[in-house]
């Protein structure tokens, strides 16, 4: 009696949280909704859309922008978007000490795989 109680009461909470899973909300944009390219192309941008990702059909034409904004617009909104990068920091030594240190640990561990290899055998 418990197994099938237990049964049925996790078949339950599998369909109440697959079913709720299911019913979130679609809004669907359409081009006159947005106030400017700019916003459209924050839009289009944080989504992740493309010409072959356009689920709510915003780019009519399949060219890859959206809402007829020109390849200049977008070009120059995606260059916004990229990081400019910066100084790389400082990671690598030339302490003697820290790479003999290093070596040490990697001969260590070939020590230690080699021992359990043999202990296997």
């Amino acid at each position: 009696m418990k197994r099938w109680f237990t049964a049925v009461l996790a078949f339950s909470f599998l369909v109440v949280g697959y079913s709720a899973g299911t019913q979130a909300a679609v809004v669907d944009h359409n081009c006159p909704d947005f106030s400017s390219h700019q916003a459209v192309m924050d839009y289009w941008y944080s989504h992740g859309y493309s010409a072959t990702n356009d689920p709510e059909r915003l780019d009519g034409d399949n060219d890859g922008l959206p809402c007829e904004v020109t390849k200049g617009e977008y070009d120059a909104f995606i260059k916004s978007k990229q990081p400019t990068g910066g100084t790389m920091p400082k990671t690598a030594t030339n302490n003697v000490s820290m790479i003999l240190l290093g070596t040490g640990i990697a001969a260590l561990g070939l020590v230690l795989v080699l021992r359990r290899k043999n202990v296997k055998e």
